[in-house]
């Protein structure tokens, strides 16, 4: 098995985050409702690929990404910003409550269901507040991982990262998972504090759904 390495996200890596976001997003159904078409959610991974490029940028973001060098003989600093990006997550960092700070925005295709998205993002707004107040945090906002080279520890890789830097400055750590993958963060270390969830109706039907995430917390 070729060796992983854990490195920060180059500009060139935003295309790359974006086509990993999709590939391991794609079928989840909160994203599935507020984009609810193929031609929205094509145009949704440009999109991506504009906001990684931003949050690459932005001095109060930490994008990951593990890259598979595709090779087990030892590579040098160049080879190794060559390797396959084959998984992303973004760690946004701690920001008080008295700093003048905005995170880049996101810009959305046409067709986007508006409406569902702020609802789900008041969810979850409002879940944090509960969990950690105004208290300076660092929080996982996205991770994913290429389907094809999943259970490599790729996710272990980029989660003990924000976990370090939370013990180096006594600080938490913050996230919603997926009730998939909740038990991964778990025997990491981290404690649930809440399930929120969102009854939404069906685009072009009577029915509804249910969507829900579970909160965790990490204080080390």
């Amino acid at each position: 098995m070729m060796p992983l390495t854990l490195v920060a996200a180059e500009p060139a890596d935003a295309a790359r985050i974006a086509e990993i976001h999709m590939s391991a997003f794609g079928s989840n159904e909160m994203l599935l409702a507020q984009f609810p078409t193929p031609a929205v959610r094509d145009a949704l991974e440009k999109c991506i690929e504009l906001k990684a490029l931003a949050d690459i940028n932005d001095s109060k973001t930490t994008v990951l990404v593990i890259r598979d060098s595709g090779s087990e003989a030892p590579v040098d600093r160049a080879e190794l910003r060559r390797g396959k990006a084959i998984a992303f997550a973004k760690w946004a960092h701690p920001v008080s409550i008295d700093e003048d700070y905005i995170e880049p925005h996101w810009i959305w295709p046409a067709g986007t269901n508006l409406k569902l998205l702020r609802d789900w993002a008041n969810k979850t707004e409002e879940a944090q507040r509960r969990a950690v107040g105004d208290s300076p945090c660092y929080r996982l906002t996205f991770m994913g991982t290429d389907p094809d080279y999943e259970r490599r520890g790729a996710a272990t890789m980029m989660v003990r990262w924000g976990m370090n830097q939370c013990r180096k400055e006594g600080i938490p750590a913050y996230l919603e998972s997926t009730l998939e993958a909740s038990s991964f963060y778990k025997k990491l270390g981290f404690v649930d504090v809440e399930k929120i969830s969102l009854r939404y109706d069906v685009e072009n039907s009577k029915m509804w759904k249910i969507y829900e995430e579970i909160c965790f917390v990490y204080n080390k």
